[in-house]
This record gives structure tokens, sequence and C-alpha cells, in this order.
């Protein structure tokens, strides 16, 4: 868990990445709790499409009750967070490879409003980091961690 441990040092920049070890997601989470960070776990296996990523997202960071299961309130919500307060945010989106190949485009929204997400919190000075694993070539251009 190295690296991810090295992130949360600020020795790597906040972004999106890709993490091939094979750590137990908890594991991750207790480090990231750890660091006074909070951190979520997107479990990709039930992302089939939009709908069932905006219900996945909202289940695993706790979005409160008026969260609009569109683009537009995932926007809203992952650039405010204040029902979340934290020193860092770490989102750890596991088998993203079947948004990706079932709904391409619609993988393509979701990843651009998690990397506006990153981009927002950095001008805020507050670390926001999203590790995609077993993303495969959903995100090839995406670094690794």
């Amino acid at each position: 868990m190295s690296k991810v441990r090295r992130l949360l040092r600020g020795e790597r920049p906040p972004g999106l990445y890709r993490l091939d070890e094979h750590y137990d997601a908890q594991e991750i989470l207790a480090e990231v709790a750890a660091a006074g960070w909070r951190g979520f776990h997107l479990d990709g296996r039930r992302v089939t499409d939009k709908a069932s990523f905006l219900a996945e997202i909202a289940r695993a960071m706790d979005f409160p009750d008026y969260f609009g299961h569109n683009w537009d309130a995932l926007d809203e919500l992952l650039r405010d967070l204040s029902w979340a307060p934290a020193k860092g945010y770490l989102l750890l989106y596991d088998h993203a490879i079947q948004f990706a190949r079932r709904r391409p485009k619609e993988w393509q929204m979701a990843r651009q409003i998690l990397e506006d997400a990153v981009a927002h919190w950095r001008g805020e000075g507050v670390p926001f980091v999203v590790i995609l694993r077993g993303a495969e070539r959903a995100a090839p251009d995406v670094p690794w961690l």
C-alpha cells in the first residue's frame, strides 16, 4: 500500500490515477482514514449505465437525500462536500471497465465530472483523488499511481 501512502503524504499530487495493487478496499480506506482524509469505495460491478453509476456513487459517497441523480447534481455535490468534511478525499473506484465498455459516452461524462472535481478541489487547496482499479483499457491515458 506504499503507493497510496505516498499519495496521502503529499508525495504525489492529487489527481485521477490507476492503481494495480490488489489491496483490499477496506485496507486502503483504513489508511485514508488514518491520514485524516475521507475515503469512499465505489464498487463498479453494479454499474452498467448512467443511472446505476449515479445510484452507486450516491451510495458510496453517502450523498444527501436532495441529490438529483443527474450529471449536474453530481458535479454540484462533488464540488461541495460540506456534508463530508475532511482534510482530503479519496474515491476508490473498482471495476470501472464495466461502465466504460457498456456505455462509453456515459463513462466519458462521468470521468470528466470526476476530473473536474479534482481540479476544483486543487484550486481550493484540498486534495481530492480518484483511484481507478480494474480500469484496463477504460482509461489508458490516466497515469499509474
